[in-house]
């Protein structure tokens, strides 16, 4: 039984020590929901949870909540942050859940931390990102949704600034004066490839939206064909060798956004792709927080967004942050939230196995249990950990 819920502080240092992580799981607005909607279930927010969006440490008391500190939070029943368990912390855990963006598949090492406490503790690991409906006959990720939606508009407006400031280049072009928009090549079409293909029509770029399903390449294609004067100059291809040549070729973005529950994105952009493309382009591995589709591309700060390195053997660079939303860290914390908040209140009311009986989203969502990885597609990355 779930007796106190505890909302995390998000902390994520980049490859210099820097803080980078912004967003918080819930607000106080739905803190409050969240009190009202789960009586009896003590609430609890760690310090200063919400100050980098402008949330002090009152507003979530006036909610209804405790202010205690992270040592604490780790001894709550349920355990609400947005970022993935750090390793000094699976220690402090007990037979706890733990709700978040894991991203498993892109540290075995952490896999390997998370599998020894829920062994010998009996710790829970549900993660966000897997969470799995199905719509319209298609599989559909809800509480990934709004983070790709708002790295999709982010990398639209970084992509304009980088062009302009960069390299003085208006990429939407002068199209009355016959210059095109910059070419523009995106890989997947999930909710970050749709998006981004609409962020960046409406900009005036030249898109190529590349996707390997049949069904939902045609359903993309109708879309845009019934939006095109919202939309124009989008053109929908299947993932071939031949048309990632030939749209790779010349163009100055390329975005990838393959996404796969719980797996590794494949590489499908090599340096041979990259040096095709346009000199002074970027690419923009929206899928590094599970090891990314291009070849080279690591992973860079949100708070060096225009001093970017070049992929190795190119004259391309690359923005590659693991946590792109977090540059929008107030709209994207409360979107999260709103999306997430009716599976904790869910979960909250009857446990982790009678929610994840009755709810196909939350059973999709664990990962690790019972000493155990139970995600089929988690189990395919790691499968001398099963």
């Amino acid at each position: 039984m779930i007796k106190s819920i505890a909302i995390l502080r998000e902390s994520k240092l980049d490859s210099k020590g820097h803080e980078v992580e912004n967003r918080v799981i819930l607000i106080p607005a739905l803190v409050r929901e969240l009190n009202t909607t789960c009586k009896g279930i003590e609430l609890y927010v760690e310090k200063d949870a919400g100050k980098k969006i402008d949330f002090q440490n009152h507003a979530y008391e006036k909610a209804g909540a405790k202010i205690i500190s992270h040592s604490e939070a780790l001894t709550k029943d349920l355990i609400l942050g947005v970022k993935e368990t750090k390793q000094e912390d699976f220690p402090k855990l007990r037979d706890n859940i733990w709700i978040a963006y894991q991203h498993f598949a892109q540290s075995k090492e952490r896999t390997e931390f998370a599998l020894k406490t829920s062994r010998e503790k009996a710790t829970s690991f549900l993660a966000l990102e897997t969470m799995q409906l199905q719509r319209d006959g298609h599989p559909f990720f809800p509480c990934l949704t709004p983070m790709s939606e708002a790295a999709a508009k982010i990398i639209a407006r970084h992509a304009d600034e980088y062009a302009l400031l960069k390299k003085k280049i208006i990429s939407s072009g002068l199209p009355e004066t016959g210059l095109h928009g910059l070419k523009t090549v995106i890989l997947g079409g999930g909710s970050v490839g749709k998006t981004a293909a609409e962020e960046f029509s409406e900009r005036g770029c030249e898109v190529f939206l590349l996707e390997r399903s049949p069904d939902r390449a045609k359903r993309l294609e109708k879309y845009f064909k019934i939006n095109k004067l919202r939309f124009p100059k989008v053109t929908v291809l299947k993932v071939s060798p031949e048309n990632l040549r030939s749209s790779i070729r010349d163009s100055f973005f390329l975005i990838s956004a393959i996404y796969v529950a719980g797996k590794r994105p494949e590489k499908l952009v090599n340096i041979d792709l990259v040096k095709i493309m346009m000199p002074g382009g970027c690419v923009y591995p929206v899928d590094i927080d599970q090891g990314g589709g291009v070849e080279e591309a690591t992973e860079t700060s949100i708070l060096e967004p225009f001093d970017l390195p070049v992929i190795p053997g190119t004259a391309v660079s690359f923005f590659a942050p693991p946590n792109i939303p977090s540059m929008g860290a107030a709209t994207a914390s409360e979107a999260l939230g709103r999306v997430v908040l009716p599976y904790i209140i869910e979960i909250a009311n009857k446990g982790l196995d009678q929610a994840a009986q009755d709810n196909p989203a939350i059973k999709s969502g664990i990962n690790i249990k019972e000493g155990k990885i139970v995600h089929p597609g988690l189990a395919s990355v790691f499968p001398e950990l099963r």
